[in-house]
């Protein structure tokens, strides 16, 4: 992947790194993150945790890119159902 991808955007940064190693990062750190890759599971697990650090999973929207397919996901939590009812948010 590493070579493919410096073939493909020689003048983009690229950085991998374990995903709990990333976890900590974006807690600490979230100003030197950009823009996340990652596979299905993990990419659904950190989108939560971004939305958490921002203050609500309602500010994580998601992209599933694939090669011959793509969709994208409102954000999480959304609740359209309740938008712009001035409603309250309860915190448990």
């Amino acid at each position: 992947m590493r070579a493919r991808r410096r073939r493909w955007l020689p003048d983009i940064a690229f950085e991998d790194c374990m995903v709990d190693a990333l976890c900590l990062r974006l807690v600490k750190q979230p100003e030197t993150v950009d823009v996340l890759v990652l596979p299905n599971q993990y990419g659904d697990i950190l989108s939560d945790l971004c939305g958490g650090i921002a203050g609500s999973l309602g500010l994580a929207p998601g992209a599933n890119i694939g090669e011959q397919v793509s969709f994208f996901e409102a954000s999480h939590g959304a609740a359209p159902d309740i938008a712009g009812q001035g409603l309250p948010i309860r915190l448990r």
